[in-house]
């Protein structure tokens, strides 16, 4: 699951664009993040909130293995796909530990919007994550962002996708004594 992701100053600065001005900080859900998109063949980076509004609660993330029967995302995984650039996610574990994750680079997770808001697809947990919580951010390496974006026939290989290499940086996996 991801319920809070952060970008630290450098990749803020990179991504940062004379339209766009991202901010280093922690993002939560119901915030406005940044998205980068396809604007009539481009890419764009916009502006949207942080969960789909649904029944008076915000829905943040959608399971990639349900993505085309879910009434929900069935339109939006074909029209509407995204990706949210980060430094890195946030687990607790079950003793309400904090733990953060990232890699050496820009971590770009999947996702889908609708009209201003976007959800983050998430998949299986890998090794690194699986001790802590059984599901995790699709995260798509930078030359598979085009893919994503614009060629219908490779999102259904990313979906399937054997999940990025992260790392813990931050929090310890405490295993319980019981």
């Amino acid at each position: 699951m991801c319920g809070r992701f952060y970008i630290d100053e450098s990749i803020a600065q990179d991504l940062s664009s004379g339209s766009a001005n991202i901010d280093a900080r922690d993002y939560y859900p119901g915030e406005n993040i940044s998205v980068l998109l396809n604007e009539q063949g481009h890419q764009q980076l916009k502006s949207k909130v942080w969960g789909y509004s649904f029944q008076n609660k915000r829905i943040i993330n959608a399971r990639c293995e349900t993505l085309f029967e879910k009434k929900m995302f069935c339109q939006d995984i074909y029209f509407h796909r995204c990706l949210i650039p980060c430094t890195g996610f946030y687990e607790w574990d079950s003793h309400k530990h904090k733990i953060a994750f990232e890699n050496d680079k820009t971590l770009y997770m999947a996702g889908l919007y609708h009209d201003n808001e976007v959800v983050i697809i998430t998949t299986k947990a890998n090794n690194v994550m699986a001790p802590i919580h059984s599901r995790m951010p699709l995260i798509l390496d930078k030359d598979e962002i085009d893919d994503w974006l614009f060629d219908d026939q490779k999102v259904f290989e990313l979906l399937k996708k054997n999940n990025h290499e992260i790392k813990i940086v931050a929090g310890h996996f405490q295993q319980s004594l019981f």
